[in-house]
């Protein structure tokens, strides 16, 4: 019997949909961060310039549970670190655990912190700290929409160093969530939950990341390197100095470092780790293919020291900032702008595959008959032309899905995940083979004699314009294909009450998956109540069971047997219309050493911000 807990990997983008509208009042004055001094230059050096980075938005939130705009995610991404940490290609790796073992259930995980784990303040982290951010994370007043997928997941301290989580249903895909970075406990054991996203500490963090906040204002955010960094006595905050460039470079080419024993690397099917019975701490990692090679910074390039992330109003400010020579980088511009950026002398763009799906919806209840047919979904989805949307509406910001699994993840296999090809032709031949009819031009159902209309949900340009205009481009498609078509734009409250209630027949979505994506709680039969995330209402026993065999741990056979059989699965039955997967680009100028990976969230592109290097010149 599963429950809510469910929603540990896969988490639906609705209840926050409104949250993509920036908000721009502004925080109170330059908010110097307490408690951490920075490095004095010296008399006769000149101290190094900072990397400058600009975003869309002013932070207002700096915490791992309550940040949401794009500014609040980077900051958390250079602040805030987790348990495990990403590696080149589809690696997970020791951040704040040494090490760590699980039972032969799958459902109890022990994690030994690294002794000289130490917050930015020079504090210890302890298994406090831990269970603490679990708190955080499940109470809603703290997270909102984070809350249900933490529900179920406990944890207690064995020790001041080691503690134990342990699930409700073994997750093969529990291990990527311990990316989730921590909350400090010393610093906010006596804030209420419910003021955690507007108290002092969520504009004065402090984190155990790479990168240390010293100073923000509505304009900008500065922070420095954790390894110039230095609490009294001199040490360095994080308890050891940041790693070397060699120990960088050879941990980003798989070989492992000095800082990498205990580590697990992701196996040909990309369990991270042993298998459910091995109960022995993880080994070393052993190299692995990466979709991307690593890229060695330029020669006589610096190490990044302090990095400034600037805010602006708009994207037409921020591209023309870049173009200014005012930034070293900007991230999260529409496609057209980047590739106008791209243009600029000296200039290169990084692009990050993400696990955020564009998808449409259907109601598939029993309340729609029309669309029971997985037949009928295919041809819908072949009357749509993905690869024009990606190209030429979105001018390249992003991937053609033709599956619910992403590229690059553990479960992806092309062979199994089939494709939709776009062919109009095809897809009116179908509809008519399925006994669909014209009236007055218009398809009408079978067995009736009135067009049958599609009303597509989806969210204000304003809101998300990426997801808006994919939105028109779904209704333009379908309107071609020959059907009575209308789109409603809704805010992110509205519409998700309407979708909760079923109270539609089409909506335009962004699903967030997780980097080991599990699919049941979007799919799966049980998942169709008030709280559940199946919002299209979809009930199959047959795909449930398949969504409960690739969820289970087991060896790298079963686990990649499990994922292709979901994938082929979910290729006879479309359940879902796959759109297209959202890209994070980053438009750069003098910087090298930047890795592109696959992503779950804005601020994991810093996953090897330690081996950035900026140019002499620039």
């Amino acid at each position: 019997m599963t429950t809510i807990r469910d929603r540990m990997v896969t988490t639906v983008l609705v209840a926050v949909l409104a949250l993509s509208i920036v908000v721009l009042a502004k925080p109170p004055g330059v908010v110097p961060v307490m408690g951490l001094a920075t490095p004095s230059p010296s008399a006769s050096a000149a101290p190094a310039k900072p990397y400058r980075e600009g975003v869309v938005g002013v932070p207002h939130s700096i915490t791992p549970v309550t940040a949401h705009s794009r500014s609040e995610r980077t900051l958390v991404g250079l602040i805030f670190s987790g348990l495990v940490k990403l590696g080149p290609g589809s690696d997970l790796l020791p951040d704040l655990a040494a090490s760590w073992t699980q039972d032969d259930t799958g459902t109890v995980w022990t994690f030994k912190l690294r002794e000289d784990a130490a917050w930015q303040d020079g504090e210890p982290v302890t298994a406090d700290d831990v269970i603490y951010t679990l708190a955080a994370l499940k109470d809603p007043a703290a997270a909102g929409a984070l809350a249900a997928s933490w529900a179920e997941v406990t944890a207690v301290a064995l020790d001041a160093k080691t503690v134990r989580l342990t699930l409700a249903t073994p997750i093969t895909g529990f291990l990527a969530a311990l990316t989730q970075p921590l909350l400090p406990a010393h610093l906010l054991s006596d804030v209420p939950m419910a003021d955690l996203a507007t108290s002092d500490f969520a504009l004065r963090p402090v984190g155990t990341g790479a990168y240390a906040l010293s100073l923000i204002d509505s304009a900008h955010a500065v922070l420095q390197r954790v390894s110039a960094t230095r609490k009294p006595g001199g040490s360095s905050p994080s308890g050891s100095p940041a790693p070397s460039p060699t120990a960088i470079a050879a941990t980003a080419t798989g070989s492992p470092s000095p800082s990498s024993v205990g580590s697990a690397a992701a196996s040909p099917s990309g369990s991270a780790g042993p298998s459910a019975t091995d109960s022995s701490p993880f080994p070393e990692p052993t190299p692995s293919p990466t979709p991307f090679p690593i890229v060695t910074p330029a020669p006589g390039s610096a190490p990044i020291e302090s990095i400034a992330v600037h805010f602006y109003n708009s994207e037409a400010e921020l591209a023309a900032a870049f173009r200014a020579g005012e930034l070293d980088a900007a991230d999260g511009l529409s496609g057209a702008v980047v590739n106008d950026l791209a243009a600029l002398p000296r200039t290169d763009t990084v692009r990050y595959p993400t696990t955020l799906l564009s998808t449409v919806v259907l109601n598939l209840r029993a309340t729609h008959p029309e669309l029971r047919s997985a037949d009928l979904r295919r041809a819908l989805v072949g009357a749509i032309d993905r690869s024009g949307i990606v190209s030429g509406v979105l001018a390249g910001a992003g991937i053609v899905a033709d599956t619910l699994i992403p590229p690059g993840t553990s479960g992806y296999d092309a062979r199994a995940a089939g494709a939709a090809p776009f062919d109009l032709a095809a897809s009116q031949q179908a509809l008519a083979k399925l006994g669909w009819t014209k009236v007055g031009g218009l398809w009408a159902a079978p067995k009736t004699k009135r067009a049958y209309k599609i009303e597509i949900l989806t969210v204000p340009l304003d809101a998300n314009r990426r997801l808006a205009l994919i939105g028109t481009s779904v209704s333009d498609a379908w309107r071609k294909l020959g059907f009575d078509v209308v789109v409603t734009q809704l805010a992110g409250s509205e519409l998700t009450t309407r979708l909760r209630a079923g109270d539609f027949t089409a909506a335009v979505l962004d699903v967030s998956l997780g980097l080991e994506p599990d699919l049941y709680p979007l799919l799966a039969s049980t998942q169709t109540r008030a709280t559940g995330s199946n919002l299209a209402g979809y009930q199959d026993p047959s795909l449930d069971a398949l969504l409960v065999a690739a969820r289970t741990p087991g060896t790298p056979e079963a686990r990649r047997a499990a994922s292709t059989a979901l994938l082929q699965g979910l290729a006879a039955r479309m359940p879902l219309l796959p759109i297209l997967w959202a890209q994070d680009i980053v438009v750069t100028r003098g910087v090298s050493g930047v890795t592109p990976r696959l992503i779950a969230r804005t601020g994991d592109r810093y996953w090897d911000v330690l081996a950035w290097r900026l140019a002499a010149d620039r």
